[in-house]
C-alpha cells in the first residue's frame, strides 16, 4: 500500500504530463473539498439554530430570542463578537467548557450569559452612538384588572436624544452615552440591580461627582476595595433584555389585548388570567392545566357570555397558554423575575436602580429623577375619548424646578404661587381633574424610588425661614400654628374637603370628614392621623411635633387664651 501511494503522488518524469500533474489534481481537490465542507460547518456552527436547537438546547434563551427585535441577528453576533475567523474560532472553543459542564449535570439555573461581548464590538457595529434621535411619541394601552379590563392610555413623548455636545447636542435617554457615568454594583453581577455608587464625568466641562445611595451606608474604603467591580454605562447596561425579553403577565396580557388577540370584552379575564399566571408550578404541564381551567370557570359562571362567545374566550386561554409558555420555565428556574428589564422604572428598578432620588453627591445633589427628564409629563386620555393636550416644545420651569431634588421637594413647597402656572384642583389626586391631580403620578406605587427616605425627607422638608418656630413664638394659633398652615395648608384647604384652615374658626369647625382638631386629643384629631399616615402635602416633623403639642394643650387661640385665669388676692 505504501509502494501505491508513494507511485501515486511522486510518479516517474517519463509518465505522461496528466499524470504527473494528477496528484496536485488530487490534493487541491481534496482541499477543495475540506474547505467547502469546513465553511460549511463553520456557517452552521455560527447559525442561530444551531445555537438554540443543537449546541444549547436552552427553551428560554432561544424561545424569547425567537420573539425579540433582533431575531434577525445572529447569537453569535453578540456572544462571540465580529472578529477574524481565527479569533472567533478561539472564543468559541473557550465554550467547550459549558458541554463539560452539562454532561457532569454541573451548570446552574437559572443560565446567565457571563461572556457577553462589550457594546462598542456588538451594539455599535450596527448603531451608532453619537447619532442624534428626534422624540418619540408612545400611547401605553393598559387594561385595569380591578375594573373589568378597562381600558387606560398614557401618552408619552420619549426624548431620545443622542449626539455629542460639540454639535449643540448630547442630551436626552442617550445623554449616558457621550458622557462618562461609571457605576458599582453590589448585587449579582449579572443582574446590577442594586447600584448604589455612581461617578459622572462631564463630557463638556470635565467636572467629576460621585452620587452615593444614601441608605447603603457604605464603608469609607468601598471603591479602593471595588476597583475591579467599576463599569462603564452603554447600551446594555439599559437594554440587557433587548434579545431574550420574559414579560410579566400584566404587560404580556396589556399587549395582546391591544392588538386584538384577546378580547377586552370577556368579563374580568386579565384578573383572573394574571392571578393564575402569577403562581408557581413545578412543571409547565401544571401550568397549562390551570390556565385551561378558564374556561371551566366561565361556562359555569358566565354561562350566557360562554354560550355566545365560546370561541373567543377559547382563543383567549390558548394565547394566554402560548404568552405564558414563553415567559416561565421551571426546569431551568427562568420567569420575568430572574431577569429583569432595565428599561423603565414600574415592574423593576431599572432606571431608578440610579435615577431613584436618593443618589447624593457631597452638595446634596441627586441624580435626577423628574418624570420629565426623559419623556414629557405623562397624559391619560380624557373619559370623554377626547384627544389629550401635550406641549410640543419644552415648557418654562422655574429655578425651583431645576433643583435636582424638586421632585422630592415638590410636595412640601406647595403653594397658592404653583396656580400661575398649574391647575392645583384636588392636589395629590388621581382623577386626572387637574395638573396635580394626575393619575399618572399619583396612582402608582413607584417602590422603586427612594423619594421617602428617610435622608431625604429631611434634606427636602425643611422648615420655611420665614415662618415662626417655637418656643421663639408662642404655642398659640396666631402666633404658630396658624401662620404655619396658612402657608402649608390653606393654599388647597380654604375649602377643599369642607375644611378652612384660614381660620381658627373654621380649623375648630373641621370638614366633610369630621373634626380636623380634637382639642386635648391630638390622636383623635384627623389633621394628625392624615399627616401620620403620609399626606401628599406633609408637615416637616418639627411643625408637626408641635401641632401635636399645641393640641394636646388644648388648642389655645390666642396668648389670652393660653395664659392661666388670674385670682383676685381680696377674693
Amino acid at each position: 500500500m505504501r509502494d501505491r501511494i508513494r507511485r501515486f503522488f511522486w510518479p516517474q518524469p517519463t509518465r505522461p504530463l496528466w499524470r504527473r500533474l494528477l496528484p496536485y489534481a488530487t490534493l487541491a481537490g481534496a482541499a477543495a473539498v475540506a474547505f467547502l465542507i469546513g465553511g460549511a460547518g463553520w456557517e452552521y456552527t455560527n447559525s442561530s439554530q444551531f445555537c438554540g436547537t443543537a449546541c444549547h438546547t436552552m427553551p428560554p434563551e432561544y424561545t424569547s430570542y425567537l420573539n425579540s427585535p433582533h431575531a434577525n441577528v445572529k447569537c453569535v453576533e453578540c456572544h462571540i463578537g465580529r472578529a477574524t475567523i481565527a479569533t472567533q474560532f478561539f472564543r468559541k472553543a473557550q465554550d467547550i467548557s459549558h458541554v463539560v459542564q452539562f454532561v457532569g449535570a454541573e451548570y446552574e439555573v437559572p443560565i446567565y450569559s457571563k461572556k457577553l461581548r462589550p457594546a462598542s464590538q456588538v451594539c455599535e457595529k450596527c448603531h451608532n452612538p453619537q447619532k442624534f434621535s428626534s422624540d418619540s411619541l408612545t400611547t401605553i394601552k393598559s387594561y385595569d384588572a380591578q375594573r373589568n379590563n378597562e381600558l387606560e392610555e398614557t401618552h408619552l413623548s420619549f426624548k431620545i436624544g443622542g449626539g455629542t455636545h460639540r454639535e449643540g447636542l448630547g442630551k436626552g435617554i442617550h445623554w449616558h452615552i457621550e458622557n462618562m457615568v461609571e457605576y458599582i454594583a453590589t448585587d449579582d453581577p449579572h443582574l446590577e440591580q442594586v447600584i448604589p455608587w455612581v461617578r459622572v464625568t462631564d463630557e463638556e466641562t470635565g467636572d467629576v461627582s460621585t452620587y452615593v445611595d444614601v441608605d447603603a451606608n457604605l464603608e469609607s474604603d468601598f471603591v479602593e476595595s471595588h476597583q475591579d467591580s467599576i463599569k462603564v454605562v452603554d447600551c446594555m447596561t439599559c437594554h440587557n433584555r433587548v434579545a431574550h425579553q420574559f414579560d410579566t403577565p400584566d404587560s404580556a396580557i396589556d399587549d395582546a389585548m391591544a392588538r386584538g388577540i384577546i378580547s377586552p370584552d370577556i368579563p374580568y379575564f386579565k384578573q383572573n388570567a394574571v392571578a393564575i399566571m402569577e403562581r408557581s408550578y413545578p412543571t409547565i404541564g401544571d401550568a397549562t392545566a390551570a390556565l385551561r381551567g378558564l374556561r371551566g370557570y366561565y361556562e359555569s359562571n358566565w354561562p350566557d357570555y360562554y354560550a355566545a362567545r365560546s370561541d373567543e374566550v377559547q382563543a383567549a386561554i390558548d394565547e394566554v397558554v402560548g404568552l405564558y409558555e414563553g415567559m416561565v420555565f421551571p426546569t431551568m428556574d427562568v420567569s420575568w423575575e430572574t431577569h429583569p428589564n432595565n428599561l423603565g422604572h414600574k415592574e423593576s428598578a431599572g432606571c431608578f436602580r440610579c435615577h431613584d432620588g436618593k443618589h447624593l453627591n457631597e452638595d446634596g445633589e441627586s441624580i435626577r429623577i423628574e418624570c420629565n427628564l426623559c419623556h414629557s409629563i405623562p397624559k391619560k386620555t380624557p373619559e370623554d375619548g377626547s384627544a389629550p393636550l401635550m406641549a410640543l416644545t419644552e415648557p418654562f420651569e422655574p429655578e425651583s424646578h431645576v433643583d435636582t431634588n424638586w421632585v422630592a421637594k415638590h410636595r412640601f413647597a406647595y403653594d397658592g404661587t404653583c396656580q400661575g402656572c398649574h391647575d392645583v384642583s384636588n392636589p395629590g389626586g388621581s382623577d386626572d381633574s387637574s395638573f396635580c391631580a394626575n393619575s399618572a403620578c399619583h396612582a402608582t406605587e413607584w417602590k422603586f424610588a427612594g423619594l421617602n427616605a428617610p435622608s431625604i425627607i429631611e434634606i427636602t422638608n425643611v422648615l420655611d425661614t420665614e415662618l415662626p418656630t417655637y418656643p421663639e413664638a408662642e404655642m398659640t394659633w396666631d402666633d404658630l400654628v396658624g401662620p404655619i398652615l396658612q402657608a402649608r395648608c390653606v393654599s388647597c384647604h380654604g375649602g377643599t374637603a369642607g375644611l378652612y384652615l384660614d381660620s381658627y374658626e373654621g380649623a375648630m369647625a373641621g370638614g366633610n370628614l369630621g373634626p380636623a382638631i380634637v382639642p386635648g386629643d391630638a390622636d383623635a384629631s384627623l389633621l394628625i392621623e392624615l399627616q401620620r399616615e403620609g399626606h401628599p402635602n406633609s408637615l416637616a416633623p418639627s411643625e408637626l411635633e408641635w401641632i401635636i403639642e399645641w393640641i394636646n394643650a388644648g388648642a389655645p387661640e390666642s396668648r389670652l387664651a393660653h395664659q392661666e385665669p388670674s385670682r383676685d388676692c381680696c377674693s
